[in-house]
């Protein structure tokens, strides 16, 4: 293949971001193995998902060019984190614009290449970066020194002798001690009544000690040694320090200006420095990418002659790439192959727009196994419902709802904070449905008849659609499993492990209509017995068999615990509406006064804000809850790993044509 720019641009992007199938799961379908002459350097790019046990061939060159990969790694690791300090340095000195709002600004490869030819001059600036950096610390270290000086002394300062004549005379002996204050008169009264030639005088005091010079006939030393030890008195130690401490905490106090002066001079050199910031930025990024460069390279078998790579792709971009590389070169061998179920294949989702925000739902809990379903397109109309429900207040979801609309519109948001947003956009939208619904326009403050009955009049009837909102998920989520097994073959799987189940579900619900009260206990007992003589054959012997179809039956509570989890729907739905009354109430009674009217607006103000905060995400937290445990549960295979191209991953700037 010939090393030129068209070639690498080809393999840059073979692949697009989004590939779907029939059932809503986004997998990538085909290998495909690639074979070429190697004089393709490593700063090609697919944007492929690299297959990690490629076919071994040409061991000892690929040994080599692992080695050297790994070196250039190591290398280009270490500036990272060089540039990533300089950067976190000079930040607080340079007025920054906010991505989200105003984007990354653009680099052009002429600008780029301009760059990295004042390489050595950027990286000399790096160091000067690392040069003032140390000498803030130095100056750190210096006044936490003279901090710690200064407040040992503070409590010496009466003593107008120099410390460094501290210590013993030809016959006397001067010394700084710390006494207990309640030993300080009974030491006194002991030097008296046994004569001792000694003298303590207070210096100052502190709440539990007393700061003394103490004075004593050298031939009295033993004596006094021993009073200290008896009375906990504790020998200050001068030995470092000259003059007194009055002269030494000012001098040290001026030291700590002259420092603050020095920290000064260090910051405008810092801001004389920070134009450089935006280089340190390109590079940051550059390095990045070519760091990603030679790691792909690293899952590339390379001989002196040939290289041979294994990647991912969707299967639909099959001609694409087939096509692309064609128009390059003709010196490449190309196969395509389905996976086998040995394979590790990643999964990239892709869902209708509708679906696709509420993918993070999902993402935060696991990406589905490869070979399952994926749950997202029978997951987002249940948590769109449940959220709504939960919050139900009209007003809440037009706030909510328009505050979600103007960060997608304002912000350019990605990945999977523009899908939470959306997400949260559209759950606003489910929010003012069920708000009208149940007549919630900010609690009671604005006061609109329900379009069908207000849950703080009559609970039960909310509660009864709970429940029945949770069968339908249910029952839902069991079909879900009956359906992955009739798409394996296990079709008596289905039938034996699902469909009985659903048999017998549905006669006991069926008991709270008399008028199938009767048909319902037949189907009760045609499901349990069913479970009775299915769900024990993979024991041995009868007994072990009709056992464990017996204790099967046990699991109706855990289906029962499921239903009753759904009461939650009303709970919260409930404590928004209870709360958000409250507020109204409160804010009434302050009314009456031009003062008792702004703070009424604030009790309002405030209060719906934190009611609103706080239930925003509880019905977060709990719809995502009900989906996790009770629905997730009943099919869903998870633990797949995301499908990851090689792309142009930039922290600050956009490179463009790299």
């Amino acid at each position: 293949m010939p090393q030129d720019e068209s070639v690498q641009q080809a393999w840059q992007w073979l692949v697009p971001p989004v590939v779907g199938d029939e059932h809503g799961r986004l997998i990538p379908r085909k290998q495909v193995t690639a074979k070429t002459p190697s004089r393709l350097n490593p700063e090609v790019q697919p944007t492929l998902d690299f297959v990690e046990d490629i076919e071994q061939a040409g061991e000892v060159q690929k040994n080599y060019v692992n080695q050297e990969l790994n070196r250039e790694l190591q290398e280009l690791e270490t500036k990272l984190a060089e540039l990533n300090f300089g950067i976190d340095f000079l930040k607080p000195y340079v007025k920054s614009t906010n991505p989200l709002i105003h984007g990354k600004p653009s680099i052009k490869k002429d600008e780029l290449s301009e760059i990295l030819s004042k390489e050595s001059s950027i990286l000399d600036n790096l160091q000067a970066v690392f040069d003032l950096d140390k000498q803030l610390s130095q100056l750190k270290t210096e006044e936490t020194r003279l901090i710690g000086q200064i407040e040992m002394l503070s409590p010496w300062r009466a003593l107008d002798i120099p410390l460094e004549e501290l210590g013993e005379t030809r016959k006397t002996v001067f010394e700084a001690a710390v006494m207990p204050r309640k030993s300080r008169a009974e030491l006194d009264r002991i030097i008296t009544e046994e004569g001792l030639l000694a003298e303590i005088a207070t210096l100052g005091e502190s709440q539990d000690d007393v700061y003394t010079l103490v004075v004593y006939h050298k031939e009295h030393k033993e004596n006094m040694e021993k009073l200290f030890k008896e009375f906990s008195v504790n020998l200050q130690d001068f030995s470092n320090f000259e003059g007194t401490p009055k002269e030494l905490i000012k001098a040290a106090e001026k030291r700590i200006e002259d420092i603050e002066v020095e920290r000064g001079t260090i910051k405008e050199k810092s801001k004389e420095l920070s134009d450089n910031l935006r280089y340190f930025q390109i590079l940051y990024d550059y390095y990045t990418v070519e760091k990603d460069r030679k790691s792909a390279f690293l899952k590339v078998t390379d001989t002196d002659k040939a290289f041979s790579m294994q990647a991912w792709l969707p299967e639909e971009h099959e001609e694409l790439v087939k096509s692309t590389v064609s128009k390059v070169t003709d010196t490449v061998y190309m196969e395509f192959s389905a996976p086998t179920d040995e394979d590790d294949m990643p999964v990239l989702l892709s869902n209708a727009k509708l679906v696709e925000p509420f993918e993070v739902i999902t993402e935060l809990y696991s990406l589905p196994d490869p070979r399952g379903l994926d749950p997202n397109l029978y997951m987002a109309p249940f948590f769109f419902v449940f959220f709504g429900m939960m919050l139900s207040d009209a007003g809440y979801g037009i706030i909510m709802s328009l505050l979600a609309g103007y960060a997608l519109f304002r912000f350019k948001l990605a990945g999977s904070g523009k899908k939470f947003t959306a997400m949260l956009f559209l759950c606003g939208i489910s929010t003012v449905i069920w708000g009208a619904i149940f007549g919630g326009w900010f609690g009671d403050l604005i006061r609109v008849k329900p379009m069908w009955i207000n849950p703080l009049d009559n609970p039960l009837s909310v509660l009864i659609l709970s429940f029945v909102m949770g069968v339908v998920q249910i029952y839902v989520g069991i079909i879900l499993n009956a359906y992955k097994n009739i798409r394996a073959g296990k079709v008596a799987d289905a039938l034996m492990d699902q469909g009985l189940w659903l048999v017998l579900l549905t006669g006991l619900l069926m008991f709270v209509m008399p008028e199938l009260a009767q048909l319902g206990k037949y189907m009760a007992i045609f499901g349990a017995v069913g479970l009775i003589l299915t769900q024990g054959r993979s024991q041995k012997g009868i007994i072990k068999k009709f056992t464990s179809g017996v204790l099967s039956l046990y699991d109706i509570t855990g289906y029962l615990s499921d239903v009753l989890s759904y009461s939650r729907l009303l709970a919260l739905g409930l404590t928004t509406g209870v709360i958000a009354t409250v507020i109204n109430t409160m804010a009434k009674t302050v009314a009456g006064s031009i003062i008792g009217y702004i703070v009424m607006v604030l009790i309002i103000v405030g209060g719906h804000v934190f009611n609103l905060a706080i239930n925003v995400l509880g019905a977060y937290v709990h719809s995502s809850r009900l989906q996790y445990i009770e629905f997730f549960s009943k099919f869903y295979d998870s633990g797949g790993r995301a499908f990851d191209p090689l792309r142009v991953k930039t922290s600050y700037v956009d490179l463009e044509d790299i």
